[in-house]
């Protein structure tokens, strides 16, 4: 069967077939958003088709609540997840569509009858490699980050593409279908999608977030840090009804009232919890033994439960040595737990090289600040840094330096991502596989259902943080503007601005992603650039480069993206760009010119004129007065006097300008003319001498 036929027949059987580049495993359109939201025509699929080209299909609601668990770093952990789903429901393993990736992973195709999520980070890896230099495993090549005194890649094994993603698949070259058929893609329950997850989910090889237990210092020994090291969660579990399925490193547990499958792992003394039905736990997430100690004996009463292990002996001080055979332990105060000052010896701190996103530009790891008054073209220009990004494109003034390839995280308020910042990323050149656009924070207020609320400096950053250890390829936040994003910040007190920016900026050393936030100029003017930006001085003075984009005065449609601050490097030159057709294309030339320069001529405001003197005036009034044609010059005297203007500074203004003057043989006057005129026309036919500049008589 031809592409082309084959296309055809999964478009029939509901599924959104696109045409797809290999090289980047996206669809080879122009623009292909909106087929997230509808099927093609069958004539579209036709025209895509006639020359056998790749294919993909995208996931979600559009293809049917159509959902694929992909197995990448060439399927390592396939076999374990498909043992797993094969010990609790061998049926539904044989249903499933399978294909073979050209890099030996696997795609597992299903659809769901209640709906599939966005795509979800199942299991990952992390991997220790011996330096910072690119690596390629499993037929990728991955940019290692420094972790302490290591480098770690952080490997993907399984994750979903679901709501808004999409895959290449067969007959793709490379691809090849192990099980079914993509016209019968089988529909699942969410008891069944769950079972998919929650295998896959146990398989993830990083340790998990555990909920924090929230318990009162004790200076004797917190009794749950103790039932931590020393307590038997095991026995606690089986008490309660759950049932060891699996023993090992990495336990299975059941929970009480099912008769088949897992619900939990035990590992590394995080007992972590799939299941939805598993109270008094809430599903995805670990706790420690103590957690699960509180929560199954004390309803979640912390407080209770730390009391009841004191009870049982945990948390105790050690017996103080008896002195001359007399136990003086309740007698000797135990030692206090007191603030102390964090320090290190310098010789102690190893070194690291700076690196940069845009070289001598952007520095990784940091905060930078981009300052411009509104319709600059402050956003477009982080989209076409986004694009560049994705698609590893040279940066404008560096063309023959490639850069690695990265993801991005967008934050953006102030534009419609469907109808504004995705189509300006398509014209940018964006690959948008790869450009990722936070939209909230989804948190869930005692239902079942999350709430999505606003993102905050504020309080999401450890959500912020724990995405992007699941997107570790994300080299670039842009977040736009930074004011939409302060919470309840006053933007204009430097220490609650500098109390908001001293994490982020301390993400961005972690994750070694650089961030840019975008800002507005004040309207106090004054010629320094870094008190222009919108609030607090401290935004500035938080960020390591602060660049500022002004308006060319001599070209009202030219831009010029200036630096106003860069502590790591020299102030490199400026870059010149203009906004065509909703892009921005850059002048190959750099600008001399520095941020203050810039607001330092606006501070000065446009050059005033020298004041005009009495000549200059009297030259004006003349050029106004002859310019009807030449004029005897006792009427020109005479017409000057009301605009007091003395003859002596007339007749200078008039030799200095060039006038000519000349005299009449029949009435022996003199005549004034501009220096253009030679013949005197109003006054009538004049014979007589001319003198250029020269005063008459």
């Amino acid at each position: 069967m031809s592409h082309r036929d084959m296309a055809v027949a999964r478009l029939r059987a509901g599924l959104c077939v696109l045409p797809a580049r290999t090289d980047s495993k996206r669809p080879a359109l122009a623009g292909w958003k909106e087929f997230q939201n509808r099927l093609p025509t069958e004539n579209e699929v036709r025209a895509w088709f006639a020359d056998e080209a790749a294919m993909c299909i995208v996931a979600g609601a559009v293809s049917g609540h159509l959902e694929m668990l992909d197995f990448d770093a060439g399927g390592t952990a396939f076999d374990a997840w498909a043992d797993l789903v094969r010990s609790e429901s061998p049926d539904l393993f044989d249903r499933l569509v399978i294909e073979r990736s050209p890099s030996g992973g696997r795609h597992v195709v299903y659809r769901c009858a209640e709906g599939v999520s966005a795509n979800l980070k199942l299991a990952q890896r992390k991997v220790v490699v011996p330096s910072g230099e690119p690596v390629e495993l499993h037929g990728k090549e991955y940019i290692p980050r420094r972790v302490g005194d290591q480098f770690e890649v952080l490997l993907t094994l399984i994750e979903t593409r679901g709501e808004g993603g999409l895959f290449l698949c067969h007959p793709t070259a490379g691809y090849e279908l192990l099980r079914g058929e993509f016209l019968a893609v089988p529909l699942l329950t969410a008891a069944e999608r769950e079972l998919l997850l929650r295998a896959a989910w146990s398989l993830d090889e990083l340790p998990p977030t555990v909920a924090e237990d929230l318990v009162p210092s004790d200076p004797c020994g917190r009794p749950g840090d103790d039932f931590n090291d020393r307590g038997n969660v095991r026995a606690l579990l089986e008490r309660h009804g759950w049932v060891s399925v699996r023993p090992g490193e990495n336990e299975y547990w059941r929970r009480p009232g099912k008769h088949a499958g897992w619900s939990a792992t035990l590992k590394a003394g995080v007992f972590y919890v799939f299941s939805a039905n598993a109270a008094p736990f809430e599903p995805n997430r670990g706790y420690s033994p103590f957690g699960v100690f509180a929560r199954l004996e004390h309803g979640g009463d912390f407080r209770a439960a730390a009391a009841a292990l004191r009870s049982q002996g945990f948390g105790q001080a050690p017996a103080t040595p008896a002195a001359n055979g007399v136990d003086v332990s309740r007698l000797v105060k135990p030692p206090s737990r007191r603030n102390r000052l964090s320090a290190r010896r310098v010789s102690t701190v190893d070194r690291e090289q700076l690196d940069w996103l845009w070289p001598g530009r952007i520095p990784l790891g940091k905060l930078t600040l981009l300052a411009g008054d509104p319709g600059l073209g402050k956003s477009l220009v982080t989209l076409d840094i986004a694009a560049r990004v994705s698609t590893g494109r040279p940066w404008p003034d560096c063309p023959l330096l490639p850069q690695p390839v990265g993801e991005v995280l967008l934050f953006n308020s102030e534009d419609g991502l469907e109808d504004t910042t995705a189509p300006r990323l398509d014209k940018a050149g964006a690959d948008d596989t790869k450009i990722i656009a936070v939209e909230g924070v989804e948190v869930f207020a005692g239902g079942d259902k999350p709430t999505r609320v606003y993102f905050s400096l504020e309080h999401h950053l450890p959500q912020l943080e724990e995405a992007l250890a699941e997107w570790p390829d994300v080299r670039l936040i842009v977040i736009d503007p930074i004011s939409a994003y302060c919470g309840q910040t006053d933007s204009h007190k430097n220490a609650e601005v500098r109390a908001l920016l001293a994490p982020l900026a301390d993400l961005a050393g972690r994750s070694h992603a650089a961030i840019v936030a975008v800002t507005h100029l004040n309207k106090t003017g004054g010629p320094k650039a870094v008190y222009r930006a919108m609030g607090s001085l401290a935004f500035a003075a938080a960020s390591r480069a602060v660049w500022a984009v002004v308006q060319d005065p001599d070209d009202r449609h030219r831009r010029l993206l200036l630096p106003a601050k860069l502590n790591l490097a020299q102030d490199p030159l400026g870059l010149a760009y203009r906004v065509e057709d909703g892009r921005i294309v850059w002048e190959p030339d750099p600008v001399a010119m520095h941020a203050d320069d810039a607001f330092r001529a606006e501070a000065a405001g446009p050059k005033k004129p020298d004041r005009p003197t009495r000549r200059d005036e009297a030259e004006a009034w003349l050029r106004e007065f002859l310019a009807a044609g030449p004029k005897l010059v006792k009427e020109v005297i005479d017409a000057a006097e009301p605009f007091d203007i003395r003859e002596r500074t007339l007749r200078r203004a008039f030799r200095e300008m060039g006038g000519v003057s000349c005299k009449d043989k029949e009435s022996g006057g003199w005549i004034w003319s501009l220096p253009d005129e030679s013949d005197p026309g109003p006054a009538g036919e004049v014979s007589g001498e001319c003198k250029g500049g020269q005063p008459e008589g």
